[in-house]
């Protein structure tokens, strides 16, 4: 959920409908995937409608501040790693609803296009083209970050 609703102001909202849903749903899973894929997928789809529902009401954009180059390159690696993290949440957080789940539940979660598809009531080609440009404009971001950028341009 953090990554589908990175800086989410209702990311708490967003997880107890999703609980709420699956609970709901109970009497419905068939037992053909784990329990575990089933919930993801009803959280996912969940959290996906009320994040579209909620982006049409108000187009309110959260960034995270980006922390100075120096606090993102010194400290502790948990610091380091936490810090990556908010960077990269900030940046996918730049993504429409609909490119930005498909790319967490894809690099992220590890699901196929068919999955997404399915999860997010989408036809495949849609999730292959939010794929596509999801994938292409969060490369931009990465590399016009300034400090990602240069990172990424040093491995290279």
């Amino acid at each position: 959920m953090t990554y589908l609703a990175p800086n989410h102001p209702d990311r708490d909202d967003l997880m107890q409908r999703s609980l709420i849903e699956i609970l709901r749903s109970s009497g419905s899973f068939r037992g053909e995937s784990s329990l575990e894929t089933w919930a993801d997928r009803i959280a996912a789809r969940t959290a996906m409608r009320l994040i579209k529902q909620r982006a049409r009401q108000a187009e309110v954009v959260t960034l995270v501040a980006d922390p100075e180059p120096e606090e993102f390159l010194s400290g502790e690696d948990e610091a380091a790693k936490a810090s990556l993290r908010r960077r990269l949440s900030s940046l996918l957080s730049r993504l429409s609803p609909e490119r930005r789940g498909a790319v967490v539940l894809h690099y992220v979660q590890g699901y196929t296009v068919e999955e997404i598809a399915e999860i997010t009531e989408t036809p495949a080609n849609t999730v292959r083209d939010r794929l596509r440009v999801g994938k292409s404009l969060l490369r931009k971001y990465i590399l016009n970050d300034r400090v990602l950028g240069e990172s990424e341009e040093g491995e290279t």
